[in-house]
């Protein structure tokens, strides 16, 4: 087997993310070594996500990396992928997923006010916790983990909402501040959040092949149902978007959010087509 080549971006998240899959094309015999991108979503650090805008901000640059050659596999966070990949490239593996729900954290010991600023730069998140907290306010926040964790520790806001799967990866000890898991009845979670997605070229067999052996099947299950609604949707960061597919013994409950209205659905996991139709029909 070749030496395989991981295009990813140089956060600390996002090398955290490419070591997982790094590790289980290891565990399979691979060998591997790193390629790190800089996106345009990295470059620009100050400039809100809706101004900077574009389609696949932190994703285009790692995906022509691998269209170039210079890299075999590339690794996103599934949330960030546009909803329409570049074209001679596949998803071929999906890991296996962490946590899905979005987390509110702010100062320990100091009580979250009924009209606190909390910082994201996320319009689904606004959308989602003003339903909850309507005297809420909010303010843009950029940056990574670390830094957006800094900035509410030295009061920039009064409290922050992060991904939960990104704090477990960093293996951030929630304990250390305020906070409340929000749970997706709440916040339905960005399209494919706590997914990894490993895009390789559509003509590499071997890189699909070593890709397909690491996927866990109720992850790729997820990923494709709410990849299937998203790419119907075509929305793009500007637009608040949150999709989750909640699976269990072969049923799905699939929740989703366009905008400012929500909608449900609920049926086989087969079924899926009928329950994105469904989900459309009241959101569009």
């Amino acid at each position: 087997m070749r030496k395989l080549i991981l295009a990813t971006r140089s956060s600390r998240l996002a090398v955290a993310q490419s070591e997982i899959v790094r590790d289980a094309l290891l565990a399979q015999g691979a060998e591997v070594s790193f390629l790190y991108v800089e996106t345009a979503g990295d470059t620009d650090k100050k400039s809100p996500l809706q101004k900077i805008g574009g389609d696949g901000l932190f994703v285009r640059k790692v995906e022509q990396a691998v269209l170039s050659g210079q890299a075999d596999i590339a690794v996103h966070c599934g949330k960030d992928l546009p909803y329409r990949i570049e074209k001679g490239l596949c998803i071929a593996g999906i890991p296996d997923a962490a946590d899905e729900r979005d987390v509110l954290l702010w100062r320990k010991g100091e009580p979250l006010s009924d009209d606190a600023v909390i910082g994201t730069g996320s319009s689904r998140r606004i959308a989602e916790y003003a339903r909850i907290n309507a005297n809420a306010q909010f303010a843009d926040i950029r940056g990574n983990v670390t830094m957006r964790l800094k900035k509410l520790q030295q009061g920039a806001y009064d409290g922050i909402i992060l991904a939960k799967a990104g704090l477990d990866r960093l293996n951030i000890d929630l304990q250390e501040f305020g906070h409340r898991i929000l749970e997706t009845d709440e916040m339905i979670p960005a399209v494919c959040q706590g997914i990894l997605a490993a895009e390789c070229r559509e003509d590499d067999a071997e890189a699909r092949r070593i890709l397909e052996a690491i996927t866990e099947q109720k992850a790729k299950q997820r990923f494709t149902i709410e990849r299937n609604l998203f790419q119907k949707l075509q929305a793009d960061c500007s637009k608040a978007v949150g999709v989750y597919a909640g699976i269990a013994d072969g049923r799905c409950r699939l929740s989703a959010l366009f905008g400012e209205k929500r909608a449900v659905a609920e049926g086989a996991c087969g079924d899926y087509e009928k329950l994105t139709e469904e989900i459309l029909a009241r959101l569009m």
